[in-house]
């Protein structure tokens, strides 16, 4: 039954782009920025899974964002890993974030103040030139991040506080404003990486809108490039 509809779970569970047992070679699907959906092509026909491989939905899907039907899996796969902040008339610096670089090319990141992997993508972005680095403080890791990223957005000392943001600091609590801070910028933050559908951090946006979850040393200039190709 479940091998019927596309083999989902061991599709979901392996992230691999093809159903691997007992299936035909066109049985292939991608992901979806929706909660619990991936789409899926068998027999060159398209439809729409949910992820315990139970329900399918047939018809049409419509993308707001880039605004047009999702009518391949070609379609639904750059639904997946694209965002284009322009089309979206989105607004990066609603959400107060910290900029490091003047470059052209605008790149968004999205990061925690304790996460691991973010420092290692402080420290390669400092090496690469020609980008704006728009960096998100989100309280992703709990209690404690969340009292750094408002001691931060709330800084008596803004240059403190930016420098623990692009990594020159360590991560702490800093002096900072009460209740008089105007906060919001933070719940924008949170409600902007829902809609995104972050998993974790970092979340990185490429000036062309290519987005990629998680980092691993050395590797942000090569995907960079990737953009002009």
């Amino acid at each position: 039954m479940l091998r019927r509809i596309f083999c989902a779970i061991l599709l979901i569970t392996s992230a691999s782009s093809y159903c691997t047992a007992n299936a035909q070679e066109n049985n292939v699907t991608t992901p979806l920025p929706i909660n619990g959906m991936i789409a899926a092509v068998k027999n060159g026909k398209l439809a729409f899974v949910s992820d315990n491989g139970r329900f399918v939905f047939r018809g049409s899907l419509y993308d707001t964002w880039s605004q047009k039907e999702i009518s391949s899996i070609d379609d639904a796969d750059q639904a997946f890993r694209y965002i284009d902040v322009a089309k979206l008339k989105f607004n990066v610096d609603d959400l107060s974030p910290f900029t490091y670089g003047t470059g052209k090319k605008q790149v968004i990141i999205f990061t925690d103040p304790q996460c691991p992997a973010c420092s290692l993508l402080l420290t390669d972005l400092k090496k690469v030139e020609g980008y704006t680095f728009k960096i998100v403080e989100l309280s992703a890791l709990g209690e404690e991040s969340s009292k750094i990223v408002r001691s931060m957005h709330c800084a008596n000392d803004q240059k403190q506080a930016y420098e623990i943001a692009v990594g020159l600091q360590k991560p702490r609590v800093i002096d900072s404003r009460g209740a008089e801070c105007d906060t919001s910028a933070i719940g924008k933050r949170i409600i902007t990486a829902q809609m995104f559908g972050l998993k974790g951090v970092p979340f990185i946006i490429r000036d062309d809108g290519l987005t990629r979850q998680g980092y691993a040393k050395g590797s942000l200039e090569p995907w960079l490039i990737g953009a002009a190709k």
